[in-house]
């Protein structure tokens, strides 16, 4: 972040907009909360692949070791054929960037985005379907954020 004063008032000014509307999000029914959180994990996904360098052609044994050795938080990853269990080990603390710079509180409601998120992120690299299961989370006190995730075609997908 920069030390001009004026970029610092209106990033302040932008997280508190960010800040009111997620009241507005949270207080969503569930329909319209599910569209929300997936919609922002798309743009998360999209930015997330270009800042960690995730190419899209990657067959999914692939993905899981890139997966493993860059990003946010360290992840330990185990897989049983079609089923792989996603372990994000970051001690407690969500690593949404909303959540880490202070601008939106953790709730349980925000992990959504990231079930949705690693739902998007796999779709990239399988044919699928992929379901994607939150079993634990820091929103939910858990030191790690456990996901179950399903995949009916792990093969690359089709061009």
């Amino acid at each position: 972040m920069s030390d001009n004063p004026i970029e610092k008032l209106i990033r302040d000014f932008q997280d508190s907009i960010t800040r009111g509307t997620y009241g507005g999000i949270y207080a969503l029914d569930e329909p319209g909360l599910e569209r929300v959180m997936e919609c922002q994990a798309d743009a998360c996904v999209r930015a997330y692949v270009d800042l960690y360098e995730i190419p899209a052609d990657l067959d999914l044994d692939a993905f899981l070791e890139k997966m493993k050795m860059g990003g946010s938080s360290k992840v330990e990853i185990r897989r049983d054929g079609n089923t792989i269990f996603f372990e994000e080990l970051h001690g407690g603390q969500c690593v949404c960037p909303l959540v880490t710079r202070e601008v939106i509180p953790l709730e349980p409601k925000l992990c959504r985005c990231a079930v949705h998120w690693l739902r998007k992120l796999f779709e990239r690299h399988v044919r699928g379907p992929v379901r994607v299961e939150l079993v634990d989370s820091a929103a939910l006190g858990n030191q790690s954020c456990v996901f179950r995730i399903e995949i009916d075609d792990p093969s690359p997908p089709l061009g």
